[in-house]
């Protein structure tokens, strides 16, 4: 029984994880209670030798490589959910496994919205239009393909890697999306998003503009401002990290009587995990705000 109510768990937990599949995972082993990156400080072109600036035959001055380490400590997060005896015994439904499930989907929800909080202190903000604040933005000033072009050249120009070599990911609310897939302009969605269904690879993906892959999901929190600001975010491989010092897991209270339910009046359901993120890297990761048109 444990092992299919943790099963049905995560048939709905997995899926609904949007940020957390874009991250740099790092899990810590068991007896760790911090999560640990290395990151390699860039060298310098100017280290590499030429015929002008060594002696040949004479090995050159070493080069630093200077390495630095960036940690976070994860936070518990838990749930609980009560069925009573009668309900469990009177209806046909499969309550057990359906709580299961959508403890697995409100879990889900909570790792990518406390994603987000860590995100939303990134630096490199594009804002929709001319705007230079998050108040300047207007109703009408919806997201456009030429933020997402913009953030595309940020991130090209500042050599961050793409997660396979060829695309960088955009994680876009469906409003942000349906104002991109209702433009008419040269270089919409329409004429951009063309490749097969064989190349999409990210959960979530429905389709790609200016070499950035576009996944949408429904739990990006949006920001209160003089409109209502969508954030839509666009990533490079090693942007931020992510990982587990507790795998997620359900549990189940066993069936009979306890001292706390000496009548067996009730059985609980329970989610826990232990999960930590932090941002690895600032140039790597580009957060357009914008209004958007609600459909």
């Amino acid at each position: 029984m444990q092992e299919w109510l943790n099963r049905r768990f995560l048939e709905n937990f997995q899926p609904n994880l949007q940020f957390l599949q874009l991250g740099e995972r790092n899990d810590a082993p068991q007896g760790y209670n911090q999560l640990r990156w290395a990151r390699f400080t860039a060298v310098a072109e100017s280290a590499v030798t030429t015929g002008t600036t060594s002696t040949d035959g004479v090995t050159p001055s070493d080069t630093s490589i200077a390495v630095t380490t960036t940690t976070v400590t994860p936070t518990q997060y838990r749930i609980v959910a009560s069925l009573s005896d009668m309900l469990l015994e009177t209806t046909p439904l499969d309550l057990l496994g359906e709580t299961a499930r959508e403890l697995g989907r409100v879990m889900a929800k909570k790792i990518d919205t406390e994603i987000q909080a860590v995100l939303d202190d990134g630096t490199n903000v594009i804002y929709q239009g001319t705007n230079a604040a998050r108040t300047d933005i207007g109703a009408t000033e919806v997201l456009s393909m030429a933020e997402i072009n913009k953030a595309a050249a940020k991130l090209e120009a500042a050599d961050v890697p793409k997660y396979d070599g060829t695309y960088y990911v955009a994680v876009l609310h469906p409003y942000a999306v349906y104002d991109l897939r209702s433009s008419t302009s040269t270089g919409s969605w329409l004429d951009m998003a063309k490749y097969t269904q064989n190349d999409r690879i990210m959960r979530g993906e429905i389709g790609a503009v200016f070499g950035v892959r576009v996944v949408m999901s429904s739990h990006i929190t949006t920001f209160s401002s003089t409109v209502t600001v969508y954030p839509s975010y666009v990533f490079g491989r090693g942007a931020f990290g992510v990982g587990f010092t507790q795998q997620p897991r359900v549990m189940i209270t066993p069936a009979g009587p306890t001292d706390s339910d000496p009548a067996a009046q009730r059985r609980k359901v329970s989610a826990k995990c232990a999960f930590g993120t932090v941002i690895l890297n600032q140039n790597a990761m580009v957060r357009i705000e914008s209004a958007a048109t609600t459909a």
